[in-house]
């Protein structure tokens, strides 16, 4: 079973893209777009303690965050297409294996570095 201190470090990195990107200007061409992501990622945020629990939901919903944000990502172009493919990236890649919690555990430190990078990095190109 997923750890409750593991699912609050997804959290906090997940809601910490949210808080960045809602941080942004959005003064790129891709504006709508940016905008757009916004409500992809607060959305995620908003739903993803109802899926902790049941981590099938719970992996689904990240893979769907992540198809979402690189449908996203092909129609806008430069920093912002790259910012949300990274995103995409991240979120597509986390997956909890029920049969072994402990290295879901062990690999959030890197993932929360890696969506904070790219949270960043959305930030600066939406802005």
């Amino acid at each position: 079973m997923l750890t409750a201190l593991t699912s609050r470090r997804i959290a906090v990195a997940v809601a910490g893209v949210a808080l960045l990107s809602m941080t942004a200007a959005c003064g790129s061409g891709n504006a709508a777009l940016c905008t757009e992501a916004q409500q992809l990622i607060t959305g995620y945020t908003s739903s993803m303690a109802a899926n902790v629990g049941d981590l099938e939901k719970f992996n689904q919903a990240n893979q769907k965050l992540g198809e979402d944000l690189k449908a996203l990502a092909a129609k806008s172009d430069g920093d912002v297409a790259s910012a949300l493919n990274d995103v995409a990236a991240s979120m597509g890649g986390l997956k909890i294996d029920a049969k072994d919690p402990s290295a879901a555990a062990a690999a959030v430190p890197e993932f929360s570095k890696k969506l904070t990078e790219a949270g960043v990095k959305l930030q600066t190109s939406c802005s």
